[in-house]
């Protein structure tokens, strides 16, 4: 599977079951100290497991892709260091995040139940 496929997934996923942090993590302000973006970011880690496990068709190759492409490896880091480490360490994964939140709000998206496709600010009926 390509990765950025793999990293599409994840997201999906991410922001699926767990919406409240996909959202703290796309909106967080890193300069600043949170408890809340903390358990965010804490929970992409066991996301990324659970993922593993439900997906048992992925490579290990592949996953390790995934691991890396997201920096997963940083936000570990983040909190093997903790409370003696930097936010940079978290900046990454929150850059792939909200570039998979950009590219998904450029796509046009077709609700099969109303046969109307919607496109950002503009709506086309295809019904006449």
């Amino acid at each position: 599977m390509l990765s950025n496929e793999l990293v599409c997934q994840f997201f999906k996923e991410l922001k699926t079951y767990n919406k409240p942090n996909f959202k703290a993590i796309a909106k967080a302000d890193l300069t600043r100290q949170d408890a809340v973006v903390h358990k965010a970011f804490s929970s992409v880690i066991t996301r990324f497991f659970i993922f593993k496990e439900k997906h048992p068709e992925l490579s290990d190759v592949d996953l390790r892709v995934l691991y890396f492409k997201l920096k997963l490896d940083l936000v570990a880091k983040y909190f093997s260091e903790y409370p003696d480490t930097t936010t940079d360490n978290l900046v990454a994964f929150q850059l792939e995040l909200k570039n998979y939140v950009k590219e998904i709000d450029s796509r046009p998206e077709v609700s099969e139940d109303d046969k109307t496709i919607t496109v950002p600010n503009i709506e086309l009926d295809t019904t006449a």
